[in-house]
């Protein structure tokens, strides 16, 4: 009787111990990385982009796969609504907020993005339409082709990504000379 009250009373502390580890320490470092993550995923140059190409699409007109995609990307901690119009292979992004309210740079960086991984993921949109409070932006895929001389789904492997987009959007002239080039305001 004596040694199975030693055993229970030595499994309740041992049960305490652990719930004081998980609950202390495993879960808090778990939540913090999370949120490191999520912090990460808004910013262009630090974005996972295989969390996205699950969104890959022949198509523009699926709905819900083009706001998943937006709502993964950079800027998505902004108020946003879509509006798509298939015939004229456009998606239209209503952001509620001003550019400089965001901050320009930032918004730049993630229009750059954006179109970029909007483009090599959806096959057939040909035009986005970026709408903030007080002003309007238009990015074609003809123009953001032209700016990396390539078809843009072979951007997609990680390492090609991070050279060629992400690494590139922290020169400030690099980011200035694609706006002017691709993005018509």
């Amino acid at each position: 009787m004596k040694t199975r009250n030693n055993i229970i009373i030595g499994l309740a502390i041992m049960g305490i111990v652990l719930f004081g580890l998980v609950q202390f320490i495993v879960i808090p470092k778990n939540n913090q990385k999370n949120s490191r993550y999520m912090v990460n995923q808004q910013n262009p140059i630090t974005h996972d982009i295989n969390n996205v190409l699950k969104y890959r699409n022949k198509y523009m007109g699926n709905s819900s796969n083009i706001t998943n995609l937006f709502h993964k990307l950079p800027l998505s901690n902004i108020k946003m609504s879509f509006e798509l119009f298939p015939n004229k292979l456009t998606a239209e992004v209503n952001y509620k907020d001003t550019i400089a309210d965001i901050n320009e740079n930032n918004v730049n960086k993630a229009l750059i993005y954006n179109s970029t991984v909007a483009f090599a993921l959806i096959d057939n949109l040909q035009v986005i339409n970026y709408k903030f409070t007080g002003s309007t932006c238009k990015v074609s895929r003809l123009d953001v082709e032209k700016w990396y001389g390539r078809d843009l789904t072979g951007l997609l492997k990680k390492e090609e990504w991070k050279s060629k987009v992400q690494d590139k959007l922290e020169d400030s002239n690099y980011v200035n000379d694609c706006i002017k080039a691709v993005l018509m305001k």
